[in-house]
């Protein structure tokens, strides 16, 4: 029997589940911490007070904190990549359950911020920022987590669906998972696009594109998609191309007007913050007016 102040600590995102290391521990008195789920005590023994081996939940904090800091010996599952994403899932769970402002959410209300947080994914991607990139693939998870928490509650599937599916997919579309070795690059693709177009089964090269993307990138995704196939890229209507370079030259065009209005919207605000006391000319609108109207040089 060890004579050493034992602590289990067992994992929140799955306290029924004793780590394999601590079954030593567990054939004698232990004391169950407070903490620990009922759903973990009917798997272990009566709880008695003073044990030399404490069961408590892996939780930060100061009596953790204590605990460790005490030199009892920590009996600890090693954590599993992917172990937040289970403890995402459970917090969207609660979040909804709560029947506040999330439980109103439709698939469709929350489009807009989906695509809203994926463009924000791509700026921070251009921007090199990590830090910036790994906040906002979190806003694109809670996006995954909150559709799926909505379509649960419908009965049509859940998150541990949509990671079936995505391992489904993933295990069909590459076979170079069963082997060893260097994997080849181009070999590896060419099976992915051939065992994709196996499962889909289209009747249509068209089949299958995003049609609700914007208009200048489906009109490309359906040109670059039909030539791919082997359609003449000579009988891409002369129309369609002319509109298509129309289309990108407005929208450099409009992104230059949009970052010079942003650029010169920060200018306003900062003059308006500096605007000494006394000098406020009245209204919002007219504050506004005020700092906007600025010499024509200072507004390139």
């Amino acid at each position: 029997m060890t004579t050493t102040p034992t602590v289990v600590l067992l994992d929140p995102t799955r306290p029924q589940v004793v780590p394999l290391a601590a079954l030593a521990y567990l054939t004698g008195e232990i004391e169950i911490d407070v903490g620990v789920p009922e759903s973990a005590r009917v798997s272990l023994p009566d709880s008695t007070p003073g044990a030399l081996v404490t069961v408590m939940m892996d939780v930060p904090g100061p009596r953790l904190d204590a605990v460790v800091a005490s030199g009892a010996r920590i009996v600890r599952a090693e954590p599993v990549l992917g172990d937040r994403l289970v403890e995402a899932a459970s917090i969207m769970d609660r979040l909804w359950n709560r029947g506040g402002w999330e439980s109103t959410q439709t698939h469709d209300s929350l489009s807009v911020y989906l695509v809203e947080e994926t463009y924000e994914v791509l700026d921070a991607i251009r921007s090199g920022d990590l830090t910036d990139l790994r906040e906002e693939l979190g806003d694109l998870l809670l996006q995954v987590l909150f559709q799926s928490r909505i379509a649960q509650s419908t009965g049509a599937f859940d998150v541990d669906d949509v990671g079936a599916a995505l391992i489904e997919k993933l295990i069909h579309r590459s076979p170079h998972l069963e082997t060893s070795g260097t994997v080849d690059i181009a070999e590896q693709e060419r099976a992915w696009e051939t065992l994709k177009a196996v499962e889909k089964a289209r009747a249509s090269a068209m089949d299958g594109i995003a049609v609700s993307q914007p208009a200048g990138l489906l009109a490309e995704k359906f040109a670059s998609r039909a030539i791919r196939a082997g359609f003449p890229q000579d009988l891409v209507p002369a129309e369609l191309r002319e509109k298509l370079a129309a289309y990108r030259a407005l929208e450099t065009s409009l992104r230059v007007e949009a970052l010079r209005f942003a650029s010169n919207y920060r200018a306003a605000e900062g003059r308006i913050a500096d605007c000494p006391a006394g000098t406020d000319p009245g209204s919002s609108a007219g504050r506004w007016t005020a700092a906007w109207q600025i010499p024509a040089e200072d507004n390139e």
